[in-house]
């Protein structure tokens, strides 16, 4: 019986054996497959000045004109042979006179424009010299058929002396974001076909997508994303003009309201509690990470998942933030990762005038702050990433339309970095309803989120912890992985709500 047990478990081993090393044997094929199409996507660009595959006729051609003339010894031959030694130089001056006619243009309607509403485009290539160029390529970036994303395609055209080309088209963008349509390249060739010049151009302009801006039904029916609004406008925050009581310090307490005088001559850290009244402040932090980037499941979702769910994760705190500053006496608080933060550090006309959230001065002025920074002033807390977060503080909504043009179009960054981790860059944690909308699920963001109670124990409790998220289930081609996907939320909400985290999912934004 034992000999029969063992023989099974062994066969059953070999089955294993096999199973893995067939998977490994495909997933590598998946990732060769993925690798030279991307490589085909990509087009070959050339030197600034290079010789063609016509260089090789021309090569022949010449030992065929010094064998001609060596074999007739005539001048008829000798004149052939001069001609094929000027050809050369003449077609290099001819070529390089492109420089001076050939010139190009791109004109776009709008800068910005909301998505799913068209844009017309463009783009000119121009002669305008004596001399024609009937072999002209132009590597022109321009919207894909999709709406999703721009390409890049080479143009064959022929420009005649005084003559144009003209590429006229509309493109509607189903997603937010920043794109760029114009010329990046343009190669001029003889008309021989021989050399060939490259004018580099990057002639692009920019295009800013913005999402659309939904609305919340305050009675908690026919909401545009199916939140139960009425449940999170009950929050209450504190009113600094009255002072309840003197208590000792909690973990979770703002540092800000330590009592340092009283704290002196009782040796302990007391804290001043005010009461409570119609004023929020809400912290919204929003998930722009690409989640479904792993490259072996690329045929299980749509290619344009991760588009998908950042615009959903945008309209969706767009819409929040709206609702709550239209309350009375409500503050918002925006953070987010922004990779553009090196760029923009020290440039005054992006943003406007904010206050900064967490370890910055409150100086009121426009300032967007690096991690690498905050990590050095807050010594106690856990390893940065090496990106840059931008935050925000809104009293009204026209504080939102100065923020607004640059969340909008805020890139997406490593699915590594988690929302959950900017709380520590809040000074106050008491009184404040954290916000935490994301399009996934995972071990991690509940791990952190329930790693984070100690701090904000009495945010918990007061049920101002609370997270969305947008369920792409649409976009799951594979049933097998829209199962799982779908145990694998019931699950990780199940731990939140027995945490005490409200969790609210929504599947579209209407």
């Amino acid at each position: 019986m034992n000999a029969f047990m063992e023989k099974q478990q062994l066969a059953q081993q070999k089955a294993e054996e096999k199973a893995r090393k067939l998977k490994i044997k495909e997933e590598a094929k998946l990732l060769a497959d993925i690798r030279r199409q991307e490589k085909l996507a990509r087009l070959k660009t050339y030197p600034t000045f290079s010789l063609t595959k016509n260089a090789i006729w021309y090569g022949l051609f010449f030992v065929f004109a010094l064998l001609f003339t060596q074999a007739l010894r005539s001048p008829l031959s000798s004149v052939l042979f001069i001609f094929v030694m000027l050809l050369p130089p003449l077609l290099v001056l001819y070529v390089l006179t492109c420089n001076m006619f050939v010139s190009e243009s791109n004109t776009v309607e709008a800068e910005t424009v909301q998505k799913e509403v068209p844009l017309e485009y463009e783009i000119l290539i121009a002669n305008n010299g004596f001399l024609p160029y009937p072999f002209v390529d132009a590597d022109i970036q321009y919207p894909a058929t999709d709406g999703v994303h721009c390409d890049t395609k080479r143009v064959s055209c022929s420009l005649a002396p005084q003559g144009t080309f003209r590429i006229l088209d509309r493109a509607t963008f189903h997603y937010r974001g920043g794109y760029e349509i114009g010329i990046r390249d343009l190669y001029v060739y003889d008309p021989l076909k021989i050399f060939r010049i490259r004018m580099r151009r990057d002639n692009l302009r920019p295009v800013f997508v913005m999402p659309r801006r939904p609305v919340i039904v305050t009675d908690g029916e026919g909401a545009a994303s199916e939140v139960n609004t009425t449940e999170v406008r009950n929050l209450r925050g504190a009113d600094r003009t009255e002072l309840t009581e003197i208590k000792e310090y909690r973990m979770g307490d703002g540092l800000r309201d330590i009592h340092w005088k009283l704290s002196s001559k009782t040796q302990d850290l007391m804290v001043k509690h005010y009461g409570m009244n119609a004023c929020r402040s809400v912290c919204f932090l929003p998930d722009l990470g690409e989640k479904y980037t792993d490259p072996l499941k690329r045929g299980l979702y749509t290619d344009d998942i991760n588009l998908c769910c950042a615009d959903a994760v945008t309209e969706m705190t767009i819409a929040l933030m709206l609702s709550t500053l239209r309350g009375a006496n409500n503050v918002c608080t925006l953070m987010w990762y922004e990779k553009r933060v090196a760029d923009i550090i020290g440039n005054t006309d992006i943003v406007g005038s904010a206050d900064i959230v967490g370890s910055a001065d409150r100086t009121g002025r426009e300032n967007l702050l690096s991690e690498q920074n905050a990590e050095q002033e807050q010594s106690d807390a856990a390893p940065v990433p090496h990106i840059g977060y931008a935050a925000e503080v809104m009293y009204n909504e026209l504080d939102f339309e100065r923020v607004y043009p640059y969340f909008a179009t805020a890139g997406l960054h490593d699915a590594a970095l988690s929302p959950a981790s900017l709380c520590r860059f809040m000074t106050e944690v008491e009184s404040v309803s954290y916000y935490i909308v994301t399009s996934r699920l995972d071990a991690a963001l509940v791990t952190e989120l329930q790693q984070s109670l100690r701090d904000y124990s009495s945010v918990v409790l007061m049920g101002g912890l609370h997270v969305y998220c947008f369920d792409p289930i649409a976009k799951i081609r594979d049933p097998e992985e829209r199962a799982r996907h779908n145990d694998e939320n019931e699950h990780l909400i199940a731990q939140m709500r027995a945490a005490g985290i409200q969790v609210t999912i929504f599947n579209e934004i209407k």
